[in-house]
């Protein structure tokens, strides 16, 4: 019994650090952190991994995934982009995080989603406004926001795997 308490630790632990390197490329991990937090919590049965350390996680998720979302339309906010020029790098970072992802794996993913988020602004601003040199500026701001935002939001995912690793029992 002890031999599988080991493999579930280590899996576990697998499992923290694939979602830590999954959100620095722009991938999910965040979910897969907290995932993993609950099924060992479950595994457990909320002994060391208890809900006030699960709670806090999922916090911690929160901030993460609200502070991602905000940075984008901070940095578009901030060149007094268009409402629709707000909302395209949201699509923006999905078709071009999936299309970076098919072309070159796992860093092409962040690279796809900044690309996908930046032409998509630029076309949303420009169809808006008739305006090339605003529709840039706008789209470098929402970059800039996005990647401020990815570098926060994988803080937060070290934040996260290390609460969770930090509760896992090894007796």
């Amino acid at each position: 019994m002890e031999y599988i308490g080991l493999i579930i630790n280590i899996v576990c632990i697998f499992f923290v650090l694939g979602g830590v390197i999954m959100t620095v490329i722009g991938l999910p991990g965040n979910t897969l952190i907290l995932l993993t937090g609950l099924a060992y919590g479950y595994y457990d049965h909320f002994e060391n991994m208890d809900y006030a350390i699960l709670v806090i996680v999922f916090g911690i998720y929160i901030v993460g995934e609200i502070i991602e979302f905000a940075a984008g339309l901070i940095g578009a906010r901030k060149e007094k982009a268009s409402r629709r020029a707000m909302l395209a790098p949201f699509i923006g970072t999905i078709v071009g995080g999936i299309w970076g992802t098919a072309l070159f794996p796992i860093i092409g993913s962040l690279l796809g989603a900044l690309l996908g988020a930046f032409v998509a602004t630029i076309l949303a601003e420009y169809s808006k406004n008739k305006d090339l040199a605003q529709a840039k500026r706008v789209a470098k701001g929402v970059v800039k926001g996005q990647f401020f935002g990815i570098i926060i939001k994988s803080a937060t995912a070290v934040t996260m795997a290390s609460l969770i690793v930090y509760q896992i029992k090894w007796q």
